[in-house]
């Protein structure tokens, strides 16, 4: 076991550590020591720090510690910090946090955002013992978020937008991302990415049962630390025929694991369609500025519409084309949908056509604002582009998103 009293740069013992505790008092630190010791968990890493030195550690390692004891004993607005804590570890840590208030209303409302407890200073090993060893669920379960991505139409630049929007989200705000490019015979996305697909995705979907964790990471391709890819890329005419509930279960099992499931959606109806718009909190529609669009984005919207459960529709309105006179306008798309455009991403041919061609992020040289749009997106997604009062009540509601 590491026993560290400060934190600089990544430690050794962090980067595979199953277990984690940053506290703030020296009795803490050495009851939580004990117990270590006394049930031979040499995989841990413990130090003295604040919550400040949490959020810095899990932001630079790879994967998330399986448990966490974070301390909350000096937080002004502990709900509000661990929110922010959510956003740089796995939805499916199991996080304990210690604090010096025996507050019954502090306690539920951290039950309600997904830790597993909350226990009052001094610590002893048999009470940490009993909570660390609780199987009992939460009152919500912290999962993450699934976005799927469908064009109106061939060549809207689905792919395009969802890629770069996986790249921002693993980046920029370090959300760990599960790309899933639902094109079985050939998606766009791998060769966007610069990595080649190992057809894991379709072994997935043809599982007698839903997968598990070793499954799945064995079927991930890696881009990043942050950035994984699920794809296929089976000879045409062949048929993967996907068991039926597979895209449902799969999409579930990889919510544990991932802030944000990024669903690349194929335009012909089916079962692959429609259990994956199913399974989304988010569908975006892109469209380009056309009659024929507009008016499969109305047909589109309808069937979501149709299905059951809750998802929030949007449209994304792009420009892959040389814009002229004659393209049907802004406004007459939110006329005939009802609502407005989420967001309308500009021509950029050239920035677009290199980045795609090699594997490689969009550069800002000549984007046009694409990148921006992108970036306005991911705040969208994430909250923070709301203002400081309703952002925080937007992540709480989320469940740690």
């Amino acid at each position: 076991m590491k026993v560290a009293t400060s934190f600089s740069g990544k430690p050794d013992s962090v980067k595979t550590a199953d277990f984690v505790a940053i506290v703030s008092d020296p009795g803490s630190r050495d009851v939580i020591g004990n117990l270590l010791r006394d049930q031979g968990l040499s995989n841990a890493h413990l130090q003295l720090g604040t919550f400040e030195d949490t959020i810095r550690l899990l932001q630079q390692v790879e994967r998330s510690p399986k448990q966490l004891i974070v301390d909350v004993s000096h937080l002004t607005m502990p709900l509000s910090d661990l929110t922010r804590l959510s956003q740089v570890c796995e939805p499916s840590i199991k996080v304990v946090a210690i604090g010096d208030k025996n507050d019954v209303g502090l306690f539920r409302n951290l039950l309600r955002i997904g830790v597993q407890d909350y226990l009052v200073k001094p610590l002893t090993v048999d009470l940490l013992r009993r909570s660390l060893a609780s199987n009992e669920p939460v009152l919500q379960v912290r999962t993450g978020k699934v976005l799927s991505f469908i064009g109106a139409r061939g060549g809207v630049g689905v792919t395009t937008i969802a890629v770069c929007l996986a790249r921002h989200l693993s980046s920029e705000t370090r959300r760990r991302i599960a790309y899933v490019d639902l094109n079985l015979n050939g998606g766009a996305a791998g060769a966007q990415l610069g990595i080649s697909s190992n057809n894991g995705l379709t072994e997935l979907l043809q599982l007698p049962r839903r997968p598990d964790a070793s499954f799945i990471d064995r079927a991930l391709v890696t881009k990043t630390d942050r950035l994984f890819l699920l794809s296929a890329e089976l000879p045409y005419g062949t048929d993967p025929s996907p068991r039926a509930g597979a895209v449902g279960e799969l999409v579930d099992a990889l919510k544990q694991d991932f802030h944000y499931i990024l669903l690349d959606v194929p335009r012909v109806a089916g079962r692959v369609t429609e259990e994956a718009l199913d399974a989304s909190n988010f569908v975006y529609l892109v469209s380009d500025r056309s009659v024929h669009a507009a008016r499969e984005c109305a047909r589109l919207i309808r069937l979501t519409q149709e299905l059951a459960g809750e998802r929030v529709t949007s449209v994304l309105l792009n420009n892959p084309l040389e814009p002229v006179d004659g393209r049907v306008e802004p406004a007459d798309f939110e006329q005939v949908f009802g609502r407005t455009i989420a967001h309308e991403l500009p021509y950029a041919p050239k920035a677009l056509a290199l980045a795609e061609n090699l594997g490689e992020p969009i550069g800002t040289a000549r984007d046009g604002g694409f990148l921006s749009q992108v970036a306005a997106l991911a705040r969208d997604i994430t909250g923070e582009g709301a203002p400081a009062a309703t952002r925080w009540y937007a992540r709480l509601t989320r469940r740690w998103g």
